[in-house]
């Protein structure tokens, strides 16, 4: 009689569900795989597998946060403009929700499947407006550095707070126009610098520089 394979054993945790974990436990650094491993009750070994190294654990938080924001938003029958602009403003609100979020997109490993599919899709919407391959890629790398560096001043300006609450007290700050004459004459733009409206006309004024000039 021919001898049956016995089926190996099952795992019990998914990958999904260790990120749902580090996710958790996300304090503005990817936690260790330890903590994780704790916190889902299992040996640390058990983790190994999904996520070898701390690398593995960062690459995959980042890979989480670029899909909490809907790369689907990339799709569509909306404008080009319009799917840029969407799914910008919802990588940035996801980046201020998660306190620490946008440092860690700016050192951690950005090369996962979500990653991927963003740049993939970035890269057909610019080629489709027209770009060069070439082009395309350099705009695409714009859009993503436009987000990071606007999250990341954002975040460290609103510490926590409601954007409305920093813009007032800016607005209630008192500029001498004879030191400042145009900061003074200014003030009422800039001080709603690291707002969601500044964001979408830096944006929106990008893409502009990108389509016209290639």
């Amino acid at each position: 009689m021919e001898e049956k394979t016995r089926p190996g054993p099952k795992r019990s945790l998914s990958a999904d569900q260790i990120v749902d974990a580090a996710l958790a436990l996300f304090d503005g650094e990817a936690p260790s795989i330890r903590g994780v491993a704790a916190r889902l009750g299992v040996r640390p070994n058990t983790l190994y597998t999904y996520l070898p190294d701390r690398a593995a654990m960062e690459r995959a938080l980042v890979d989480r946060f670029l899909a909490m924001a809907d790369p689907d938003l990339l799709t569509g029958r909306r404008t080009w403009r319009r799917r840029i602009e969407d799914y910008a403003c919802a990588l940035r609100g996801v980046l201020l929700t998660h306190r620490g979020a946008a440092a860690l997109l700016h050192t951690a490993p950005m090369d996962g499947p979500t990653s991927a599919l963003v740049g993939e899709r970035l890269l057909a919407i610019f080629t489709g407006a027209g770009l060069t391959p070439t082009q395309a890629a350099r705009s695409t790398y714009a859009v993503i550095v436009h987000v990071l560096g606007s999250a990341t001043l954002t975040a460290a300006d609103l510490n926590g707070h409601p954007e409305a609450d920093i813009v007032a007290a800016r607005l209630a700050v008192t500029i001498d126009p004879e030191v400042l004459p145009l900061t003074a004459q200014t003030w009422p733009v800039v001080a709603t610098w690291n707002t969601e409206e500044q964001f979408r006309w830096s944006l929106r004024t990008l893409l502009n520089g990108c389509v016209g000039t290639g």
